[in-house]
Parts: C-alpha cells; sequence; structure tokens
C-alpha cells in the first residue's frame, strides 16, 4: 500500500509513523538505529488523533521528513531490518536450506579460529600471508559467488552481474568485527562496492580473482586481512538471505561459532522494510485501553494489539 510516511527522531531514538488502510495510525518505536536498530514498540490509535499532533506534542520527536511510499514491500530472498515476523515465510526458505547454510558458514569460522590460533588480527599479522590463509580465501570467496547466484543476477557470471544485488539492499553499510580482542578487526566488506569497478572495488575479492589466475606470482595477496573480509562478507551474505535472527539467536553449532567470533551490525542505514501493522482490541468490549507518553500525556484509545500482515513481494527484473 502507499501512503505518507512521517520519520521523526529524538536523541538516540526514532520514530516512524503511517496511516494504515484501516485509518489507524501507526508509530513505530525504533531502538538502536545508528548500528543495530529494532522496532521496540507499535502504539496504534484510532483518527481522533492528528499523527503530527500526537509526534510532535505527545512524543515530542522532531519531524525529519515526510514520503509518499509503498510500505509492506519485500524483495525475494532479501532480508531488512524490521522484518521480524514469520521469517522463514517471508523469505521462502526450507529448514533443510537453512541447515546446509549454516554448515557451510560453520566450516568457514571453525577454519578461521584455527588460523587465529597461530596469527594475531593485529596491524601486523593482518598482513601475514600462507598457504592455509590462501586456501581458506578461495574457499570462502567461492562460497560468496555461491551466494550472489541465488539472485539470478543478469548472467550470473562475475562482479558486473553481482554488483546489481546493490539495487535491492545496501551492503554498504553493513559491518563485521573480531569477538575477544582488546583492539578487534572491524570491517565493511562491501563498502566501496561500485559498478564502475564491480571486482577492484572490493579489494579482498580482488585478491582471490588475482590469486586463481596468477597463482604464486601474487601469493603475497592471500593474507589474513583478505581472508578476514571475505568470511566477514559470506556472512553478511548469509543474514541478507536468512536473516541475522536464524544465526544469533539460534543455539547450533554455527550460530555458537559465529557469535563467539564476529559481531555483527548495520550501521546508520536508511535501507530497511517498513511493514504494515493493524490494531486489534483482545476481546470484545476493550474500548480503550491507555497509552501513557512520558510528558505526562495519556491517550485512551489505544489498540492493544499489533498485528503485522505479510509483505507483499516486489518484482525484480536485473538481467
Amino acid at each position: 500500500m502507499k501512503t505518507d510516511v512521517y520519520f521523526s527522531k529524538k536523541e538516540k531514538y526514532r520514530l516512524i509513523a503511517y496511516e494504515n488502510e484501516k485509518r489507524q495510525n501507526v508509530f513505530l518505536q525504533i531502538d538502536k538505529y545508528d548500528f543495530a536498530s529494532q522496532i521496540i514498540n507499535t502504539p496504534i490509535f484510532d483518527k481522533s488523533h492528528d499523527i503530527e499532533d500526537v509526534i510532535k506534542n505527545y512524543f515530542e520527536y522532531e519531524i525529519i521528513k515526510k514520503e509518499r511510499m509503498d510500505i509492506g514491500i519485500k524483495n525475494k530472498h532479501i532480508w531488512k531490518p524490521f522484518l521480524n515476523v514469520k521469517i522463514q515465510d517471508e523469505l521462502d526458505f526450507t529448514t533443510v536450506e537453512l541447515c546446509r547454510a549454516k554448515r557451510d558458514l560453520g566450516i568457514l569460522i571453525q577454519k578461521l579460529q584455527e588460523i587465529l590460533l597461530y596469527v594475531e588480527p593485529s596491524a601486523e599479522g593482518l598482513r601475514t600471508y600462507s598457504h592455509k590463509i590462501k586456501e581458506l580465501l578461495i574457499l570462502s570467496c567461492t562460497e560468496i559467488e555461491n551466494s550472489f547466484k541465488l539472485y539470478n543476477l543478469g548472467k550470473n557470471e562475475r562482479t558486473s552481474d553481482y554488483v546489481k544485488l546493490l539495487d535491492l539492499v545496501d551492503l554498504t553499510k553493513y559491518k563485521i568485527s573480531l569477538v575477544g580482542y582488546a583492539n578487534p578487526f572491524k570491517c565493511c566488506p562491501f563498502e566501496n562496492w561500485n559498478a564502475k569497478e564491480p571486482t577492484k572495488s572490493i579489494p579482498w575479492y580482488d585478491a582471490y580473482n588475482n590469486l586463481k589466475h596468477k597463482g604464486n606470482e601474487v601469493f603475497h595477496l592471500a593474507t589474513l586481512e583478505n581472508c578476514l573480509n571475505a568470511i566477514a562478507a559470506k556472512l553478511i551474505l548469509f543474514a541478507v538471505r536468512y536473516s541475522p535472527m536464524s544465526l544469533y539467536n539460534e543455539i547450533d553449532t554455527c550460530s555458537q561459532l559465529a557469535r563467539s567470533s564476529l559481531d555483527y551490525r548495520i550501521e546508520n542505514t536508511n535501507d530497511f522494510y517498513i511493514p504494515v501493522i493493524e490494531g486489534k482490541r483482545s476481546y470484545s468490549g476493550a474500548f480503550t485501553v491507555p497509552f501513557h507518553f512520558q510528558n505526562g500525556k495519556i491517550i485512551d484509545n489505544l489498540y492493544d494489539i499489533a498485528e503485522t500482515k505479510p509483505y507483499i513481494m516486489r518484482n525484480y527484473d536485473l538481467i
């Protein structure tokens, strides 16, 4: 559906508001917007209060912008922040697919942990190169190519095809850091990726590409830093396909490896799905439930149940 969407802020918090098809005013309260945005509350009121009035005088947020836009729309097989309900159905994957993907990712993380037993990820250690690191870099980038091919990007043959994924999801804001180090290695593997230089703009992949074609002539490119970026990229692509919740909120071996080794976050992104949410009453006769604002004001006509409607899939042609 298309509607006016209001974007507001107050200190570290954000507020997204719109009117749904049932003429209810929906307010999405957002926490950790700068690095791990999540909806923390979804108050829904009837039309007796104007959206702008509630934002300014009840929540006391500053309106940043107002846009006429589609909401409740998703891209096929792509997770984004605020898609948090019925994830497996929305992203259309089976338990078998998820388990296989976790095994693939878990093997990469285990191999990385083995290398980190011998090489410290310090400024000096990141420049270290070896046959074991080369092996893991090539394996990781091969798995990354398999992840790209899930989206049928153009001819699905090279980075000039794969970079079209940026039209569907802003990978440039996804960041990974190592866990358990006083000065942890941090990276943003797709930060400078662009269609003009689809291979060279991601140096770790360019290194893999050169190692694959030139061998020992460029052996020095098989560095720990390139390897870490490649594994981080694979973890990001896993999260985009299956959601970070499918990884970090579970208790299986791969999830435990990920939590103990790699911290995942999306920083300062404006690339998210806005869910369509409708208000309901919990039982017959519950016509009003009061909502108390921090400034002492109260609105009585709150819907006490917020029901998230299924997303509608957007068709895209990236050939």
